[in-house]
């Protein structure tokens, strides 16, 4: 019996030695696994930082082409401001000016045409895109607005959904717009001047949808204060001050009017091109307006800004509010020639 000891006592160790391993293998394969989670944890950290920088370039990107369209439109209609003068005050110096006159507003009206469907390229935006830009804006743009709206916090969210919802569509269905995809009853939904208080009809009553409405066409409204004030400035120095405030209020308040539609970017019939011919109209209405109120030099600069606005429309692509409460936007220029009717 003694003899049987040693089998037994390595039998012992060789059990030992076995655990001792396994516990090593588990170790080694816990340690294995907390490298491999943290090497997952960085490779996404690296794809949201690029897709994040990816965002970012594409925004500017963007922004860049649309000044570049409009001073492109902006070139354009002061080039048949100047071929006017030209041919009102030319002596026939040349047998062939007309037909070099005619080549160059060809040329001219080339140009502006190419714009478009690079315009409406640059307005496309992916469904995944669109939603988590509106789920950024959205609640920054309303939420003051949304806290004195007498809502219970319930209601509230479900209102501000609605509202990502409406913004998103509006965004992924821009390029479309643009490019005459749309039917007048789907543009009329996302772009017509009652499109906002329609889509949430089923949430609120009437009298909060008119406010709703109100509120948002005064966003609009702020936004085109910025656009328009900016190429104001760049006409000349003689509407400043009162002035300049005096113009820029009566031109606002013709196009944010019932009588311009509110400032939708379609018409009654679903037409961007009604739209811009209802723009018109309201130009014409406040220059009428303020042709007693303006010197004539300010009544010069006053013409030089409007004719910068008849040749386009302008689409607000994005609309945030800073750190101090101010709103920034990304706008686009379209020429008048590449609206679709």
């Amino acid at each position: 019996m003694m003899k049987k000891r040693p089998l037994v006592i390595g039998l012992v160790v060789v059990s030992i030695f076995a655990g001792v391993a396994a516990g090593y293998g588990i170790l080694r394969l816990g340690s294995e696994n907390a490298r491999l989670r943290q090497d997952v944890a960085e490779y996404r950290r690296q794809l949201r930082e690029q897709g994040e920088a990816a965002a970012r370039s594409r925004r500017e990107l963007t922004g860049q082409l649309g000044e570049l369209q409009q001073q492109l439109a902006e070139s354009g209609n002061l080039f048949s401001s100047l071929s006017s003068e030209l041919e009102e005050m030319r002596e026939q110096v040349s047998p062939d000016y007309e037909r070099l006159l005619r080549r160059a507003r060809e040329e001219a009206a080339r140009e502006q045409r190419a714009g478009g469907p690079a315009a409406a390229r640059a307005m496309a935006v992916d469904p995944e895109t669109a939603r988590a830009e509106a789920e950024a804006r959205v609640p920054e743009l309303y939420r003051d607005f949304m806290a004195e709206f007498g809502l219970d916090e319930e209601k509230q969210g479900q209102v501000l959904s609605a509202l990502v919802e409406f913004e998103a569509r509006r965004s992924q269905n821009r390029a479309d717009l643009l490019a005459g995809n749309l039917t007048p009853r789907q543009a009329l939904d996302l772009f017509g001047a009652e499109a906002l208080s329609a889509g949430l009809s089923n949430l609120l009553g009437g009298d909060q949808l008119a406010e709703l409405q109100q509120y948002s066409n005064f966003l609009s409204r702020d936004s085109a204060r910025l656009i328009y004030g900016e190429t104001l400035s760049r006409m000349g120095t003689a509407l400043t001050g009162d002035a300049g405030d005096l113009a820029l209020q009566t031109v606002l308040d013709e196009i944010y009017s019932e009588a311009g539609n509110y400032g939708a970017l379609v018409g009654p019939d679903g037409s961007m091109r009604t739209a811009h011919n209802g723009q018109l109209a309201a130009y014409d209405r406040a220059r009428e307006q303020l042709q007693g109120q303006l010197s004539p030099e300010q009544m010069n600069q006053l013409d030089r800004f409007l004719d910068a606005r008849r040749n386009g429309m302008d689409l607000v692509l994005e609309a945030t509010v800073d750190e101090d409460g101010d709103l920034r936007l990304r706008n686009e220029r379209v020429a008048a020639a590449n609206l679709p009717d």
